[in-house]
C-alpha cells in the first residue's frame, strides 16, 4: 500500500506510536524472564504437592524446610503448610565447644490450629578421626 503524496510532504511528518516500534533487546529479555517465571511457578507447586517436602541446607546446622501438614480426617486433624528455620545461636551456658541451634516452626493451616513452636538443641563435634556432630541435649 502506498501512502498519498500529501502525507509524505516535508510539512506532514508521519508520526509513529510506541506500539508501532519493534521490541527492544531489553524488552525481549524482560518478556522472556517474565514468561519463565510464570511457567516455573506452577511446575514448582506441582513438584511440591507430589513430594510434600522441600528443604535446603546452608551449613551443618543451618537449614530451612517447607512441608505439607496433613492429619487423619476427624476431630482435631490439621491441614496446611509448615515452615521451619534452624539457626545457630550463642549459648553462654553451653559446654565448651558445643554448638547450639534454635529451630522455629511456623504453621499456616487452613484446617485446625497451631501456634509457632521454638526449640533449641546443642551438639558436640565428634573427635578428630570422625566427622559430624552428636546431639548432647536441649539448650541450657
Amino acid at each position: 500500500m502506498e501512502l498519498p503524496r500529501r502525507l509524505l510532504s516535508p510539512g506532514n511528518a508521519i508520526t509513529t506510536r510506541p506500539a508501532d516500534k519493534p521490541i527492544t533487546r531489553r524488552g525481549c529479555l524482560l518478556g522472556l524472564l517474565a514468561w519463565l517465571l510464570i511457567i516455573t511457578v506452577p511446575f514448582c507447586l506441582v513438584l511440591f504437592a507430589i513430594r510434600g517436602d522441600v528443604s535446603w541446607r546452608r551449613g551443618d546446622l543451618t537449614q530451612d524446610r517447607l512441608w505439607l501438614v496433613s492429619g487423619e480426617p476427624g476431630q482435631g486433624s490439621a491441614a496446611g503448610v509448615a515452615y521451619s528455620a534452624t539457626r545457630l545461636v550463642a549459648s553462654p551456658a553451653a559446654p565448651a565447644g558445643a554448638l547450639c541451634a534454635r529451630t522455629t516452626v511456623y504453621f499456616f493451616l487452613w484446617r485446625g490450629s497451631s501456634e509457632t513452636v521454638q526449640y533449641c538443641e546443642c551438639y558436640q563435634p565428634r573427635p578428630a578421626p570422625q566427622t559430624g556432630l552428636d546431639l548432647i541435649g536441649s539448650c541450657p
